[in-house]
């Protein structure tokens, strides 16, 4: 066997367990492991990539509970882990210090066991409020003939317009939009008469002028056959030209972001990144059943950042983070050639940003009823021409125009939906609604850039602390080298004074005894001030 802390060689399969003097429970639990490891081999085998990773760490490792991928050859054929089990073993990209990372997440002792973090669970649910405005704005307006309240608000609406009635059936007539502005269509549309309405107003015998404004505007509006129809068909030539292109844009985007996912250089970094994190996972996990799988779904991403060290200090993510900036050399520390460093998803985390708000049911129906609108619209420019009031010429360019789009849209539904599917099978994922797999993939992202700028954070402190520490340590020095220089100009002062004094003796006197009981008396001095420096 290897030593301890070391991994077995791709290929060698761990020695059979030794069954003596164990209990039934167990013998079966051995046995369960022996199949794992089978399964796994074989699986291995049939998808041509190296043989899943077993490790016998040191200490005892903390748990991280992933949910792992089942050991089923086709769920994991034609998948990111599929790419990744092909590669080359992580330790020969990555210096992965086994010491540190067993130091920082192994298991604790209970007397160091502290309190878990509890897990807020609060639910999203719908805001009273917006669910009162939605009812409020669902509600029907009640049909009767005329009431006062009802009477009142077409007033107020009506009174916005700065059109007499037949300049507003002219405009919806011919489609003229220099006359009516699509929010004057919709407005014309909220008080358009209901059929009790103008069967009202229309079987009156009276005289017309006596009617109050509201009933002569009714009595206009059903002048003309199918105007509501008209005025309809009118709103969608408005509205064709908001609608179309924001369906277009969500289109490309969700596109553009599955395929990120899969080919092109944010794929090469996740694929990376992926291959750290299910090293970092097999390790943790080593000698449990979980231990035993080729891949984890994307619902576990979010956990890496979860797990804490022993001392609480940092997590499974900032670990992560550290080894990929060090593969790639990489850090979001400001300098003067690159101020605004980037970080290693960025743009992946922009596009996953912009597509994990678009829905996917509001982009189907918004297809859906352009088709609808534009099938009515076809059908009634065709049964008008049949008649004395026919649609204006620029509807029928309209119909043209609009086909060719719609189909271009309608091709891209169908890529956007086989791209799609390609990416969330190319992770071993099932295909859900577009907003849901791209949050995922957002959230996550979100967090590794929070987590880089935690350890650029870090390592831009420490770098300040070490200066800080090397500018004390010189500044000593040169306050000992103050203190030195000093000490030596005072002692060679003395020297130069008590010289002197000898030099200066009585006349008559031995001059040469003085002199040199002087000088060894200097140097005596001398000795003992650089003894004591």
């Amino acid at each position: 066997p290897p030593p301890i802390g070391v991994p077995l060689p791709p290929g060698m399969v761990p020695p059979p367990p030794n069954l003596d003097g164990l209990s039934s429970p167990q013998r079966r639990q051995l046995s369960a492991e022996e199949k794992r490891i089978k399964l796994a081999m074989e699986v291995a085998s049939d998808l041509d990539i190296n043989p899943l990773r077993m490790f016998t760490p040191e200490k005892k490792m903390r748990r991280f509970h992933w949910e792992a991928l089942d050991l089923d050859t086709k769920l994991l054929r034609d998948t990111v882990w599929e790419d990744i089990g092909q590669a080359e073993p992580i330790e020969e990209d990555v210096d992965f210090d086994r010491r540190l990372f067993e130091s920082l997440f192994h298991e604790r002792t209970k007397s160091s066991k502290g309190s878990r973090l509890k897990r807020d669970d609060t639910g999203d649910g719908e805001d009273n409020q917006q669910k009162k405005k939605k009812k409020r704005a669902e509600k029907k307006v009640t049909i009767e003939l005329v009431e006062s309240r009802r009477s009142y608000n077409v007033d107020i609406t009506l009174s916005r317009f700065k059109l007499s009635y037949s300049e507003i059936v002219d405009a919806i007539v011919k489609m003229d939009e220099s006359v009516l502005s699509l929010e004057g269509v919709q407005r014309i549309q909220s008080v358009f008469p209901s059929k009790e309405e103008i069967k009202l107003v229309s079987t009156y015998r009276g005289n017309p002028a006596l009617l109050g404004h509201v009933e002569q505007f009714f009595l206009t509006m059903a002048s003309i056959p199918g105007l509501r129809r008209r005025l309809r068909n009118f709103r969608f030539l408005l509205e064709f030209s908001q609608v179309a292109p924001k369906v277009e844009a969500s289109l490309q985007s969700i596109i553009t972001s599955s395929q990120s996912l899969t080919s092109g250089d944010p794929s090469e970094k996740l694929r990376f990144l992926l291959r750290v994190m299910l090293y970092c996972g097999l390790y943790l996990n080593s000698g449990t059943k979980k231990a035993f799988t080729y891949g984890f779904r994307l619902s576990s991403l979010r956990r890496f950042k979860s797990l804490r060290s022993t001392d609480r200090k940092t997590t499974l993510l900032h670990f992560i983070v550290q080894l990929v900036n060090q593969h790639h050399h990489l850090s979001l520390i400001p300098t003067e050639s690159n101020p605004t460093p980037k970080g290693f998803f960025d743009d992946l985390q922009d596009m996953m940003k912009k597509s994990c708000r678009i829905e996917m049911g509001f982009i189907e129906s918004e297809i859906k009823q352009i088709s609808q609108s534009l099938s009515v619209f076809k059908v009634c420019v065709t049964e008008a021409s049949k008649t004395n009031r026919p649609y204006p010429d620029k509807a029928k360019d309209f119909v043209k125009y609009a086909e060719e789009r719609f189909n271009k849209i309608s091709e891209d539904q169908a890529t956007c939906h086989r791209e799609f599917s390609e990416a969330c099978q190319y992770f071993g994922e099932k295909e859900g609604a577009w907003e849901e797999f791209f949050e995922t993939w957002f959230e996550f992202l979100s967090e590794y850039q929070r987590a880089e700028i935690d350890v650029a954070r870090a390592i831009a402190n420490e770098r300040r602390m070490a200066r800080r520490a090397l500018e004390e340590k010189k500044r000593k020095e040169e306050k000992k080298q103050r203190r030195r220089r000093a000490s030596e100009a005072a002692i060679r002062k003395t020297s130069t004074r008590i010289a002197s004094s000898a030099r200066a003796g009585r006349p008559g006197s031995n001059s040469d005894a003085p002199a040199s009981a002087a000088s060894k008396l200097a140097s005596k001095l001398e000795l003992e001030a650089f003894g004591s420096l």
